[in-house]
């Protein structure tokens, strides 16, 4: 539907467990769900699924999720 944000900077930076490191510079962009159903790849992605706010503060999301969450007004600036 249109562009959230254009993301960058040290809350997007990524060290992998064999030492490589990665920046990344994340586009969001506000959607609508009209069907379907999430589904993980079962490579990179264990696990799919769509969530309101308030289920959004208790999941265990990366360092990197959580700043887009943030940045983008899903999550609060407190939430763990």
């Amino acid at each position: 539907m249109r562009l959230l944000d254009v993301l960058g900077g040290p809350d997007f930076e990524v060290v992998y467990p064999h030492g490589d490191r990665a920046a990344y510079v994340t586009a969001v962009y506000q959607v609508e769900i009209v069907a379907g159903t999430p589904l993980p790849d079962g490579d990179e992605i264990g696990a799919a699924g769509w969530f309101d706010r308030t289920e959004i503060a208790t999941l265990p999301i990366s360092r990197f999720a959580r700043a887009v969450l943030r940045a983008t007004g899903h999550l609060d600036g407190t939430a763990g």
